[in-house]
C-alpha cells in the first residue's frame, strides 16, 4: 500500500514511538523534572515560542515543533516532534484549527502529565468569531496571550512565579509601546492608500486593528491554489480598491504575487513574516518581527 505524505510522516512518528519504548522511555511518559532545572515546555510555532520565552525566562527550556521557516498550516510532524512533545510539562499551542496535524501526533506521543494551553482561548469568542487562527498578528491579543502564559508557567512551576509575573509585566509593556508605535506609524500612511493584499489571510486581526483594509488573500486556504475565477475576482478587487501592493512570505513561492502583479499592476512585497520568525535578527523575536513588518507594509503604501 501507498503511503500518501501524512500517511508517512505518521509511520515515522510511531516508529520512534516504538524505539522510544524499546529504550525504557515511553513515549506515553515524561522524563523527571529536575526542580532545580528549567521548565520543559514545547510550543508549536516560532512566534509563541517568542513570547514563552520572554515570559520564562531562563526558568523554561523550550522545544518548538514547527522549525523556522515553515508554515504550521501544512507542517507534518516528525519524529524529534515525538521527544519534545514526550518531555514537556507544558504545550502551547494557538488552537482556531492552525495546527490541524497536532491532534494525531498527541495521540501518539502526548505525555500522562502534559498540559495543554490553548492560547487562542485567551480572546472573547465574538472577537475570533471569523474563525481565522492569526489573533498574535494584533498586538493587543499577543499581551492576552502573554498573561496566560504567564499564569500557565506560574502554576506548574509556582517556585518562579515572582520571575513569570514580573516578566509578563515587562512584556506587557513593551506589547502596548509596540502598539503606539504602530499606531504611529500607520498615521503617516494616507487613508485611501490603507488597503493590501497578502498570500494568505495572515493579517485580518491587524489589518481590522489599525484601520487598514483587508482585500483578500491570493491563497483561500492553507496549501490551495487559487483558481482562475478565484484570481480574476481579487484583480478586479485590487483595481477597485486601488490597492499599491501585494505582500508574500520568504517561505512561500512569488510566482502567484507576480501573476496578480503583472495583472493588477500593483508592486510586490515578498518578505513579511507572520506563521513564523525569520533567521535574520531583525526578525528573530515577535516584536522584532512585527516592527520589521509594520516598517515594510508603510513603506510600500506610502508610495
Amino acid at each position: 500500500m501507498i503511503l500518501d505524505k501524512f500517511g508517512r510522516a505518521q509511520a515515522a512518528v510511531l516508529a520512534v514511538a516504538a524505539l522510544l519504548a524499546g529504550c525504557g522511555v515511553h513515549a506515553g511518559s515524561t522524563a523527571p523534572h529536575d526542580a532545580n532545572g528549567p521548565l520543559p515546555v514545547a510550543c508549536t510555532i516560532s512566534t509563541l515560542c517568542s513570547l514563552v520565552a520572554e515570559v520564562g525566562g531562563p526558568y523554561v527550556r523550550i522545544g518548538g515543533l514547527v522549525p523556522v521557516g515553515a508554515s504550521p498550516e501544512t507542517y507534518e510532524p516528525t519524529p524529534s516532534d515525538v521527544v519534545a512533545l514526550s518531555h514537556a510539562r507544558l504545550l502551547f499551542e494557538n488552537g482556531l484549527g492552525l495546527e490541524i496535524w497536532l491532534a494525531k501526533i498527541l495521540r501518539t506521543a502526548g505525555s500522562v502529565n502534559l498540559s495543554r494551553v490553548t492560547l487562542s482561548d485567551a480572546i472573547a469568542p465574538a472577537e475570533r468569531s471569523s474563525g481565522n487562527p492569526h489573533l498574535w498578528m494584533d498586538p493587543v491579543y499577543a499581551a492576552a496571550y502573554v498573561r496566560v502564559i504567564a499564569s500557565a508557567l506560574g502554576k506548574t512551576d509556582p517556585q518562579h512565579a515572582t520571575a513569570y509575573r514580573a516578566n509578563e509585566n515587562a512584556e506587557l509593556a513593551r506589547l502596548a509601546a509596540l502598539d503606539r508605535w504602530i499606531r504611529a506609524q500607520i498615521a503617516t500612511v494616507p487613508p485611501d492608500h490603507r488597503a493590501m493584499i497578502c498570500f494568505h489571510d495572515a493579517w485580518y486581526y491587524f489589518d481590522r486593528r489599525y484601520g487598514i483594509k483587508n482585500v483578500g488573500a491570493i491563497e483561500p486556504s492553507p496549501g490551495q491554489d487559487p483558481s482562475p475565477g478565484y484570481f480574476a475576482r481579487l484583480i478586479a478587487l485590487a483595481r477597485a480598491n486601488h490597492v499599491r501592493a501585494v505582500f508574500g512570505e520568504p517561505q512561500y513561492s512569488p510566482k502567484l504575487a507576480r501573476a496578480l502583479q503583472a495583472n493588477a499592476g500593483i508592486k510586490v512585497f515578498s518578505n513579511l513574516y507572520d506563521d513564523t520568525l525569520g533567521t535574520e535578527r531583525d526578525v528573530s523575536t515577535y516584536e522584532d518581527m512585527m516592527r520589521y513588518d509594520v516598517s515594510v507594509i508603510v513603506k510600500a503604501l506610502r508610495q
